[in-house]
């Protein structure tokens, strides 16, 4: 389903850390199609292509760095 209303971002954080909103966001990500709706238990909702990574945010000299490092999935996992 696609959104059809214009949505505004008026606060960003990563990992903790507050972002400012760079001007424009908002038009850019409205303009681009960037909204999508995913309705609760659907499919497109419980896969999680991060799954198998720890995610750590890290702000070194003003920079903010997203670290991701693979971890191993369990063995025992079923797939079906």
């Amino acid at each position: 389903m696609r959104i059809k209303e214009d949505l505004i971002v008026t606060s960003i954080s990563l990992g903790g850390y507050e972002v400012p909103v760079p001007i424009g966001l908002s038009e850019l990500l409205n303009r681009a199609g960037a909204w999508k709706y995913i309705a609760p238990g659907s499919l497109d909702n419980q896969m999680d292509p991060l799954e198998n990574y720890e995610r750590e945010v890290v702000k070194e000299n003003g920079n903010f760095r997203t670290y991701l490092t693979y971890k191993k999935p369990l063995e025992n996992k079923k797939v079906s």
